[in-house]
């Protein structure tokens, strides 16, 4: 299974980041429903290691995570790319970050060590695609601050129109 855990966006983000995503010129909008904030891709696991993941992040306790999402964000290369908006959570993000690591840790599963740009994509483009327009409007944007209330662990399917997320578990934060 393709999986990946990430901070659940408020309903009050919703809405204004998908009247964003109506203004940019080019790309794919990701679909509302899989807006999200990835706090850790896990790639493909084998199916034994649910059962680990969610037993390590049930137990997981910490703080409601506030959001401010503004300033244009790229990402990707000549395959294909990605913008959407950079986010500002502060400590709570931070260690929101941290701890979910460390329970991944502790259920054996390896996570590849890359500095965390934390960001809610809003559009995918293809190889090669100008995303000067998108990253324009996208500038001087701005949504929040919201609170994120929980997190989960979701199942990434791919298929050809894009990934379908499925939220495996979801966990509540403290508010």
């Amino acid at each position: 299974m393709r999986l990946f855990i990430a901070l659940s966006l408020p309903p009050e983000a919703r809405g204004p980041l998908t009247a964003l995503q109506e203004r940019l010129p080019v790309g794919r909008p990701v679909p509302e429903e899989n807006l999200h904030l990835t706090l850790a891709f896990l790639g493909d696991q084998p199916d034994e290691a649910v059962e680990a993941l969610h037993d390590a992040l049930s137990t997981l306790r910490a703080p409601a995570v506030p959001l401010t999402l503004s300033g244009a964000a790229l990402f990707g290369g000549k395959s294909g790319q990605a913008v959407g908006l950079e986010a500002d959570g502060g400590q709570a993000l931070t260690e929101m970050f941290n701890r979910v690591r460390s329970r991944l840790r502790s259920a054996g599963v390896t996570v590849e060590r890359r500095r965390f740009r934390p960001h809610v994509t809003l559009a995918r483009l293809k190889g090669g695609a100008d995303a000067s327009g998108a990253l324009s409007v996208l500038a001087g944007a701005s949504v929040g601050p919201v609170v994120a209330t929980s997190f989960g662990l979701f199942r990434s399917h791919l298929n050809r129109d894009g990934a379908i997320y499925e939220a495996l578990a979801v966990y509540p934060l403290v508010v």
